[in-house]
């Protein structure tokens, strides 16, 4: 997609930034025995079962949506604004000496939406939306949430930023 939209690989290219996006990226850290999130997500809690896993809580709790910040979205500026946001959410990590941590960034076009459910044959209801999800959480030994090859042929185009 970076290509389709003729954006530079090296993230150069600029976005306006809503107020909640910022709010955002000039959050507190925190760290503690739970892990790792944004005072504004407020505190970790433990897992709720054993199906669970600390950073599966994390990825949960620390996930946003920036399609819900932008008027009139269009899938350009809506993937524009995914891939800057998790740019500049993984340099603020580096920035503060924070390593080990994984952000991640997957993005769906109504159309590529469309292609999903017909290779799930589920009926089209003609309801296709864009979707989007960024998250991060610790690299933990054993506790892969998120891998290339897993979405390498599927329908969402992803991106993975490791620190």
């Amino acid at each position: 997609m970076m290509k389709g939209y003729k954006l530079p690989d090296n993230f150069s290219f600029g976005v306006k930034l809503p107020e909640e996006i910022k709010g955002i990226l000039n959050d507190q850290i925190l760290i503690n025995d739970l892990g790792i999130t944004l005072k504004k997500f407020k505190n970790l809690k433990p897992a709720p079962d054993k199906s669970e896993n600390k950073s599966i809580v994390e990825d949960s709790h620390n996930h946003f949506h920036v399609d819900w910040y932008i008027k009139n979205p269009t899938n350009k500026k809506v993937f524009m604004l995914g891939v800057k946001t998790l740019y500049l959410l993984a340099e603020k990590f580096e920035n503060n000496n924070v390593k080990g941590i994984r952000f991640w960034y997957s993005f769906q076009t109504p159309e590529l939406g469309k292609l999903f459910d017909k290779s799930l044959k589920i009926e089209d209801d003609g309801m296709h939306y864009i979707s989007d999800r960024l998250s991060f959480y610790t690299r933990r030994k054993g506790e892969e949430i998120v891998s290339i090859n897993k979405f390498k042929k599927s329908f969402w185009a992803i991106l993975i930023i490791d620190i």
